[in-house]
């Protein structure tokens, strides 16, 4: 590898026939040798011992392929076909062309700063078959510290992980598993395998591929994995990052006024009134209220409206081209029945733009004439019909509305009289423009039908190769439909846990509201979740039984310190002390990388504060604007949700902060409680939440 790097560094032999030539021979042998360089150090971490046709070879596995075109030394990459055998657990396989083969051993390799450190074998025909040896890497792997990025799994994907990330390419898919099962790092995996020339006409390009995670600080924390990957120029962002983008509203300020109050508000009847209010508006029924409404609107628009232009084209006289308002209602009718990816104006435009063309005769030679001469009045025209339609005026004027929502006859007469009520009156709202994340949606929607969805290059717009969604419980029936809208068909990778539903109120009550969505769509189940010890493993599962969604997951058995529990009466300073001891005790159990997790960002803030009068720094996260760089830290369980680290404190683990009556109460809980790798402790004045006690 290192003769090859040195060869491509050379400039003298990356000679062509000219100068130019010479230049861009010498820059992409540069770009060879920067990519293959960093694998020098760890050039492989698997073999695969195979019989072809009677003949034994061994294959090497690494990160990235090389193959050495003067020797023997030839590295498959870990996303090939070939490189898949080393995960699955099948001992022969038949290849697309050539003998079918049988496997006769698979070896982990250790390799670090070019030095082979450990050898295990994880299956030898010789010796019995399955050593064992898989389930040993994994748990040496596990012990590992958290740091402050996303765990690299190539090494060590299990054979469900392996399969649910080389799912069929081109099929929607949503993979169900709980906390530290690796669904974002198998989504990630699954990313880069799509990106593969062996994916023929699904390859994905990474930089029309698009990645949403539910907050900033998330998609900061996972975005330093895909390089590693081999993946350049993916969008990293959050599904309000791109909606406000997309809207052409950046500096729109979005609220999540539903979460505040469930998170602030004691009042259940309120509570579940927002809850339903913010439920109704995620339903995939508004794409066709919003679709209705906008039929009914520009419908109305076209009263009165026409065209006549005066054309010129050579060798002859001028022609007229004209359109009167029932022609206008005829080709606006057909636009809204082929519903152009680019949206309905863009889409008027050409059809008005083909009958043009088409009634005057135009020679192919005087197209682009005709489309320039015609292009003011048609702007005009399409100002008149659409102008007024912008997305946050329309969905709040059809919200506003109970004639225009009753008019699809989708919705009951309750329904809109649901939407019609205020239950967030008393939560503060921005000074300056602002939307809700609830509102988003359906304001997408508008621009879906009027200005088009997807990825814009330059001024073209186009669908996304591939988008993988992180949480996507979280995400609403009718977000799914506009992402279906933006991306080519059976690209969307979801990955999402429904006993984690913290922001259930935008999300679907099931995976078949999603697959409803996206045609085709399999759920698969990852049944193991790997990162916690039993000891906490054991614990979340008792609070998610509570809920009976799949209570039943299986952990590694991988044995670690008993949860702490610290409990004290009342006092002046609260559960402070308490807690800086426990960040004490963590500290000397030797974890770097520790959370204390509240219920609230307010409490983050005050606690960060007052902890420092008991010889504690912690870092505190409340807003997506901070980065989690590792150490000590401070935040809400809303921001922790996806994070995972080294130790785990659970501030007022207790019933009075987690009421047990109500469920979503309960999924704050096990969110909170299943941060930890390794250590985790529960902290209250007076007596521990009965759950966890």
């Amino acid at each position: 590898m290192i003769r090859q790097i040195e060869f491509w560094e050379d400039r003298d032999r990356q000679m062509g026939a000219d100068l130019e030539t010479s230049i861009i021979l010498g820059d992409q042998a540069e770009e060879f040798a920067a990519m293959l360089s960093p694998h020098v150090h760890q050039p492989y971490f698997g073999s695969l011992k195979v019989r072809v046709a009677g003949r034994e070879q061994t294959l090497y596995v690494g990160k990235h392929g090389f193959r050495d075109v003067k020797g023997p030394h030839t590295v498959v990459s870990w996303d090939s076909e070939v490189g898949s055998l080393f995960y699955s657990q099948a001992l022969g396989w038949t290849p697309r062309r050539g003998s079918a083969g049988v496997i006769r051993r698979r070896r982990q390799l250790d390799v670090s700063q070019k030095t082979l450190l450990r050898v295990t074998d994880l299956y030898d025909d010789e010796q019995g078959g399955d050593t064992g040896g898989r389930e040993e890497v994994l748990l040496r792997r596990l012990q590992e510290g958290s740091t402050a990025g996303m765990r690299d799994v190539v090494e060590t994907l299990q054979p469900e992980q392996n399969d649910a990330m080389r799912h069929p390419a081109g099929v929607p898919v949503i993979i169900q598993g709980a906390a530290g099962s690796g669904k974002t790092t198998i989504g990630f995996h699954r990313l880069a395998w799509m990106t593969s020339p062996e994916r023929g006409a699904h390859r994905a390009r990474p930089e029309a591929c698009m990645v949403l995670m539910p907050n900033r600080v998330l998609a900061t924390y996972a975005a330093r994995i895909l390089p590693e990957l081999g993946i350049e120029r993916v969008v990293v962002t959050t599904p309000e990052a791109w909606a406000t983008g997309l809207l052409g509203l950046e500096k729109l300020e979005v609220t999540d006024r539903t979460l505040s109050l469930l998170l602030t508000d004691r009042d259940n009847t309120r509570r579940a009134l927002a809850w339903r209010k913010a439920k109704l508006l995620g339903d995939a029924r508004m794409l066709d209220v919003v679709r209705t409404h906008l039929w009914n609107r520009f419908n109305a628009a076209l009263a009165g409206q026409g065209l006549r232009e005066s054309v010129a084209l050579r060798g002859r006289e001028d022609q007229v081209f004209t359109l009167d308002e029932a022609a206008l209602a005829d080709l606006l009718r057909d636009v809204f029945a082929a519903d152009p990816l680019d949206g309905y104006r863009a889409g008027m435009r050409r059809a008005i733009e083909a009958l043009a063309l088409s009634t005057l005769n135009v020679p192919e030679d005087e197209e682009a004439s005709v489309r320039r001469q015609l292009s003011s009045p048609l702007t005009n025209l399409l100002g008149r019909i659409f102008a007024t339609t912008t997305p946050i005026t329309e969905a709040r004027r059809l919200l506003g509305s109970p004639a225009e929502l009753a008019a699809s006859g989708l919705l009951t007469e309750r329904e809109i009289a649901l939407l019609g009520t205020d239950p967030l009156s008393g939560i503060p709202t921005p000074r300056r423009a602002h939307a809700d994340v609830t509102e988003l949606p359906l304001m997408l929607a508008v621009q879906a039908f009027t200005g088009g969805i997807g990825r814009l290059d330059g001024r073209t717009l186009e669908p996304f190769d591939h988008v993988v969604l992180d949480e996507a419980q979280d995400y609403s029936p009718l977000l799914y439909a506009l992402l279906g809208r933006a991306t080519r068909p059976g690209h969307i990778t979801a990955l999402g846990d429904m006993n984690q539903g913290m922001h259930g109120y935008k999300g679907p009550s099931s995976w078949e509201a999603v697959q409803a969505q996206l045609p085709g769509a399999q759920v698969l189940t990852l049944g193991r979740t790997y990162r916690s010890t039993r000891q906490i493993t054991e614990l979340g599962a008792r609070i998610a039984a509570t809920y009976n969604r799949a209570a039943a997951v299986q952990g590694v058995d991988r044995d670690g310190a008993e949860v702490q529990r610290y409990t004290a009466p009342a006092g002046p300073d609260g559960e402070l002390p308490l807690i800086a001891r426990a960040v004490k005790d963590a500290q000397a159990a030797g974890h770097t990388n520790i959370a204390i997790v509240t219920r609230r960002g307010v409490d983050a803030d005050r606690m960060a504060e007052a902890l420092r009068e008991f010889d504690t720094d912690a870092q505190p996260i409340t807003t997506q604007e901070h980065r989690f760089r590792g150490g000590l830290v401070i935040l809400p369980v809303n921001l922790a949700k996806g994070l995972e680290f080294s130790a785990a404190i659970v501030a007022s683990a207790n019933a009075d902060t987690y009421d047990e009556s109500t469920e979503y109460e309960r999924r704050l809980l096990y969110v909170s409680a299943s941060r930890a790798l390794h250590w985790l402790a529960l902290v209250s004045t007076g007596e521990l939440h009965p759950l966890i006690a």
